[in-house]
C-alpha cells in the first residue's frame, strides 16, 4: 500500500511530500528520489490531503541504512570540496557561495549562490562539472520571498529558485528540467508557522501523525 509522507530534506531544510510503500516513523532516516536525484531525509509525518503549499518531490525508496549513511558523508566532502574549488573560480566576482550539496550517488550538485551584483556564472559551472565530473547547478539564493528584488541575480535558466541574467545555465552545467532545485529557502520562523498551520489542520481533520 503507498502512503504519502511529508519528509524534510536538503541542506535549507525544504519539505516535500513523497510516495511511500515502506512503513516509516516519524524522525526516521530515509532514502528520498526527488528532483534533486538520491538524497537522505527526515520523516515528520503523514502528508494531509488538501493542505496548500506542499508539492509532490518523488518517492521515499527505503530507511537509510549505514552504507547509506556512509555514502552521505561521502557526498558531504566532495560537497566541501566543490565548495573550496567554487570559491576559487569565483574569486573577483561579486558572489558569495555559502554551501553546496551533492546526491547521495555522487550524480549531481547543487551550489548555492548569494550574489550582491549581475554576474555570469556559467564559466564557473561549467569548470565545476568538468572537474568533478558531474552536473553542477546553481540555486540562487537571493531569489526568496525574503528577498523579493535581488540585485541583477547571477546566471540563469530562468526557473524559480535557479540563477537568472545573462548567460543562461544550459550546456555543461546548468539547470535542466526537473533537476533544479526546489521550493523556497526556508527560515527556522518559516518553518515553525508551517508546522503550526498543519498541526492545526490535523486536529481539525482529526487525523494522526505517525508516532
Amino acid at each position: 500500500m503507498t502512503a504519502a509522507l511529508l519528509v524534510q530534506y536538503g541542506r535549507p531544510g525544504y519539505v516535500g511530500r513523497f510516495r511511500a510503500s515502506v512503513e516509516a516513523v516519524r524522525g526516521a532516516c530515509v532514502v528520498l528520489r526527488g528532483p534533486r536525484g538520491l538524497e537522505l531525509g527526515t520523516v515528520l509525518c503523514a502528508a494531509v490531503a488538501g493542505v496548500s503549499g506542499i508539492d509532490d518531490e518523488g518517492e521515499l525508496l527505503r530507511a537509510a541504512t549505514a552504507a547509506d549513511e556512509a555514502a552521505a558523508d561521502r557526498s558531504a566532502a566532495l560537497a566541501r570540496d566543490l565548495l573550496a574549488a567554487a570559491d576559487e573560480l569565483a574569486a573577483g566576482l561579486p558572489v558569495a557561495f555559502p554551501d553546496a550539496e551533492v546526491a547521495l550517488d555522487g550524480t549531481a550538485a547543487v551550489l548555492h549562490a548569494l550574489p550582491w551584483a549581475g554576474c555570469d556564472l556559467d564559466a564557473v559551472l561549467v569548470a565545476l562539472s568538468e572537474r568533478f565530473g558531474l552536473p553542477v547547478r546553481l540555486l540562487d539564493l537571493s531569489r526568496t520571498p525574503a528577498n523579493p528584488d535581488p540585485p541583477e541575480p547571477a546566471t540563469s535558466c530562468g526557473k524559480p529558485d535557479c540563477g537568472s541574467g545573462a548567460g543562461g545555465c544550459g550546456t555543461g552545467g546548468g539547470c535542466s528540467t526537473g533537476s533544479c532545485s526546489r521550493g523556497a529557502v526556508k527560515s527556522a520562523t518559516e518553518l515553525t508557522a508551517y508546522f503550526a498551520d498543519l498541526r492545526g489542520q490535523m486536529e481539525a481533520a482529526a487525523r494522526v501523525p505517525l508516532h
